[in-house]
């Protein structure tokens, strides 16, 4: 995104400091677009939604369950993501943008969602059909736009198409550029006071970074002392979908459409199910324990098991114990042991009880006739000192930011080339989502496995 900060005149930026550079009304107002009247806020309890959502219109699924209501996809098409969209030239060439893009506009088409709308982001949001926005990725951005800015678009998004089962994916490169040095450090509060204005108390949202050749004009977002790098990139730049709405249909969204490819994650505010677990006594144990529970042996095959009963242990005769986990529902980020292993932890009482590895299915679990055949990945537990009586054990996947942000994150992107995949502010821009979605969901961990130990009978 190439800010309107720089390329406005001084009356404009005043008015972009207010809560938009364009009007809610702008927005649904389009040439040739029916839609209906701006409602005041005060007389809508929820969104002012699209007209393809309305109540009379199309009745939505329940939460959680059943294909979402609405689906409303908005891409960004300013000067600064030519070349992620190139005009075809005589090779007939295109970006892995290109080919990701419109493979992901065919989904969304054909996915079961009540309704589905797509938006062009120039100076505002206009209505484009499926074959319109798929064919401006497809042949090039025809009429660029000279400016856009995050923050309002972030604002018209959670005010005026936020809706129960609803969800809308931005698409853009996100580089926010302040109007000048001094105004950086203020990117995150921006983007929060952004999101929170209409206060939306289940919002989440999950960010999925992805990179692709470039071949245009790129404009840094400090333009101090190089306004723009034509001929570029010798470097992949990044870009992101961000999915905005209530915690359970960005859950459901992701799970249905964006875990297929592989991607950079980051989710806030957003919930899972506590996956399936049980202890393994017949998979890498060692030492003497069993399972703790009333009359496991005679319970069905399949059922699950979380308390050990240690017969002897010490630092001579340890104990390991093998937890397998069902991760299959959660986002590729919280099934990559990369992540996994420094954010799983294991609280314990009167006992030196300790994580000593965690790896991930493979073919002789997936093949094997034992119980471990049931689970994606498996934590490993050593004890070498017991307490006097049983003592609750926690298992727990900390949510913590990915490293990648961090990776991903320059402070000044006016050398690209030489830095390499970067996106100017970006934890920044993630610190001011974080601010609005850091409640309860954002604060808790993302799942917390209850185990017991206990001396045996």
């Amino acid at each position: 995104m190439t800010s309107s900060f720089r390329l406005l005149p001084a009356l404009a930026l005043g008015l972009l400091l207010l809560p938009g550079c364009y009007s809610r009304k702008d927005i649904k107002e389009e040439a040739g677009t029916e839609t209906p009247p701006e409602v005041p806020p005060t007389e809508v309890p929820g969104a002012v939604a699209p007209k393809e959502s309305t109540a009379a219109e199309v009745a939505p699924a329940a939460a959680g369950s059943g294909p979402l209501a609405q689906v409303n996809v908005f891409l960004e098409v300013s000067g600064s993501m030519e070349g992620f969209m190139p005009k075809t030239g005589a090779d007939a060439s295109n970006t892995r943008f290109q080919q990701h893009v419109a493979q992901f506009l065919s989904e969304v088409n054909r996915s079961s969602a009540a309704r589905k709308t797509y938006f062009r982001i120039k100076e505002k949001p206009y209505r484009d059909s499926y074959q319109q926005l798929s064919q401006t990725v497809r042949s090039g951005i025809q009429q660029p736009a000279s400016s856009t800015n995050i923050p309002t678009v972030l604002d018209t998004l959670v005010s005026g198409y936020y809706a129960p089962n609803t969800v809308n994916v931005l698409i853009s490169d996100f580089i926010y550029s302040p109007k000048n040095a001094g105004a950086i450090p203020y990117i995150s509060t921006d983007v929060t006071d952004a999101l929170n204005r209409t206060q939306r108390q289940d919002l989440a949202v999950s960010v999925y970074g992805y990179s692709s050749d470039f071949r245009g004009t790129y404009y840094p977002a400090l333009n101090a002392s190089v306004k723009k790098i034509t001929g570029c990139c010798d470097t992949d730049i990044p870009y992101y979908f961000w999915v905005i709405g209530p915690a359970d249909a960005v859950r459901r969204f992701d799970a249905a459409l964006l875990e297929k490819q592989p991607a950079q994650q980051a989710h806030f505010g957003v919930g899972y199910p506590t996956p399936a677990s049980s202890l393994l006594s017949r998979f890498q144990n060692v030492g003497s324990w069993y399972y703790g529970e009333k009359d496991a042996s005679k319970r069905a095959a399949g059922a699950s098991y979380h308390t050990v009963a240690v017969s002897k242990v010490s630092a001579k005769e340890p104990v390991e114990f093998v937890v397998g986990l069902d991760l299959k529902t959660l986002p590729g980020l919280y099934r990559d042991v990369k992540y996994l292993k420094p954010n799983l932890q294991l609280q314990a009482q009167d006992t030196d009880a300790k994580i000593t590895d965690v790896f991930a299915a493979n073919d002789q679990t997936k093949n094997s006739s034992g119980a471990e055949n049931q689970y994606t990945h498996f934590v490993k537990v050593r004890v070498t000192k017991l307490g006097k009586a049983a003592r609750p054990l926690q298992l727990t996947l900390n949510n913590q930011r990915p490293a990648w942000i961090g990776q991903w994150t320059t402070k000044n992107d006016s050398n690209i080339n030489q830095a390499g995949a970067k996106t100017f502010a970006l934890s920044s821009l993630l610190d001011g989502v974080e601010a609005v979605t850091s409640g309860e969901q954002n604060k808790a961990p993302i799942f917390t496995i209850p185990l017991t130990l206990q001396p045996a009978d």
